[in-house]
């Protein structure tokens, strides 16, 4: 995947801006799934949406989008959104995550505002970066529809003579589809000249692409493989939200109060909160735009 020409959307002075053609293939090839071909309910999310080149590429397409961001005053999208601590507000069919490339480029303090310690390109060393952008996939991962996509772009860092592969080393969730090679044009780095030991250009970025098959058995790896369940596992990157929804998933998309309160008596979330029934409750009513009442006591999922 090459565009050497960068083409209209966002601002091509929002440095570590991907081309808006990188976001207009991904969307069209989800849309041509054929599980989409009639789904009037599609969702496109960024989010790190940076200038808002994704907004820009989904209004082009006419493709619904929401764009998050950590700047309080994003040029376009939901601002002041931490990827480490806040809730993934909304489930969506396609997730593009383009996230910094550890402090290559600092975000915070430089591209906008004051520094933000949970700004992903203000991590403390890689082993903190990737820990804390392995999190953050899970969480992306989580709020997924069924069939829903998550494109994950990074790019190679050279820190202190060790060559670090982002797409190697993260969290690979899911069941990958695609690993594509995309190339690098007009990037800072490209001029920097180097001396004493021979220097091997970075000139690509990796674009990942997993899907969201199976609901609550998730397949995994890093830099080992296995499959972990999520009704036996708990995570704190699992909201209720989305325990529900991928609940519902589970049964078909729809069920009684009291077959929930079944499903998930035992998980570990329910064991932890003696109350569980009524933040079951409560969850499902501060989502009345996703999980619909069918008749008393029981409810459906709006997204089928």
């Amino acid at each position: 995947m090459a565009f050497p020409e960068r083409a209209e959307g966002g601002s091509n002075q929002w440095r570590g801006n991907c081309s808006p053609q990188v976001v207009a293939k991904l969307i069209q090839f989800v849309k041509k799934c054929r599980r989409y071909e009639k789904n009037k309910d599609f969702l496109f999310l960024d989010p790190m949406s940076g200038s808002g080149t994704s907004q820009d590429v989904a209004e082009e397409l006419h493709i619904p989008s929401v764009l998050y961001d950590l700047n309080p005053h994003p040029p376009k999208g939901i601002g002041n959104w931490n990827a480490l601590k806040d809730e993934v507000a909304h489930s969506a069919d396609l997730i593009f995550f383009h996230p910094p490339y550890h402090d290559i480029i600092r975000y915070s303090g430089n591209m906008w505002g004051r520094p933000h310690e949970d700004d992903l390109s203000r991590c403390e060393n890689y082993e903190d970066y990737i820990e804390k952008l392995n999190y953050v996939i899970k969480k992306l991962y989580f709020s997924l529809r069924q069939n829903g996509y998550l494109a994950i772009l990074v790019g190679d860092i050279r820190q202190k003579g060790i060559f670090h592969s982002i797409a190697a080393d993260m969290l690979h969730i899911g069941n990958m589809k695609s690993w594509i090679v995309k190339g690098q044009f007009h990037c800072t780095s490209s001029k920097t000249q180097y001396s004493g030991k021979p220097f091997i250009p970075i000139v690509t970025e990796t674009l990942v692409l997993f899907q969201k098959e199976e609901i609550l058995l998730v397949p995994f790896s890093i830099r080992r493989e296995g499959i972990f369940q999520i009704q036996e596992q708990d995570s704190i990157a699992l909201t209720w939200f989305h325990l529900l929804r991928m609940t519902l998933e589970q049964l078909n998309g729809h069920a009684t109060l009291k077959q929930l309160y079944q499903e998930l008596r035992e998980h570990p979330k329910a064991k932890k909160n003696k109350n569980y029934e009524a933040r079951i409750r409560a969850t499902l009513y501060e989502h009345a735009d996703c999980f619909l009442p069918l008749a008393r006591g029981t409810f459906r999922l709006k997204y089928r």
